[in-house]
């Protein structure tokens, strides 16, 4: 028995155990934040898709032609007025499809007809508008004016929305197609 007691670790071997103990949790601290940032794209991702479809289902209720802006950090809704000729928004206070941020730090990548839209040139409506010459062709993006079209007869413009919660994060996809059929897809890192 004594023999037992006098053969402790050494200090050596503490320490190399104390440091495989450090990686292991440090392995396991990393992959709950990755986990956590991949299932914020993903609610992000599957509400953009429930608010698509109600909107579907009012825009052929109500006869009414729905649109939806996306910009680089937010997203609005919007119905198209016959009376002025115009888009207008929802606003706030118009639940549900009121304006929306997208989680802070994300990235969003939209693309519509396999063409990337340039979202950093969509300027929110609150914001003062561009100067003309601003874009590569000279001309002024109206911030009213949605990229995605919600028609009346239940037609949807075909788009993917990528997300990712920030640079390394695998994010997610959805991908909406013309009859409005939304389906989320997590992406490959």
């Amino acid at each position: 028995m004594k023999r037992f007691l006098d053969s402790g670790f050494t200090l050596l071997e503490l320490l190399v155990v104390m440091f495989i103990i450090g990686i292991v949790a440090a392995m396991a601290t990393l992959s709950v934040g990755v986990a956590t940032s991949d299932r914020t794209a993903d609610r992000e991702l599957q509400r953009i898709a429930d608010l698509l479809h109600l909107a579907g289902e009012e825009a052929v209720l109500q006869g009414r032609e729905f649109g939806v802006t996306f910009y680089s950090q937010e997203y609005e809704f919007s119905t198209y007025d016959i009376a002025s000729n115009r888009w207008s928004p929802f606003g706030k206070g118009s639940e549900p499809f009121s304006p929306r941020r997208f989680p802070p730090e994300a990235l969003v990548d939209l693309e519509i007809e396999g063409r990337i839209v340039r979202l950093d040139e969509m300027i929110p409506p609150d914001k003062p508008p561009q100067r003309a010459g601003d874009r590569q062709d000279g001309s002024v993006p109206d911030p009213r004016e949605p990229q995605v079209l919600i028609l009346s007869s239940g037609e949807f413009t075909p788009f993917q929305l990528r997300l990712q919660q920030s640079v390394g994060a695998r994010g997610a996809t959805l991908r909406v197609t013309e009859s409005g059929t939304a389906e989320l897809i997590r992406n490959e890192r």
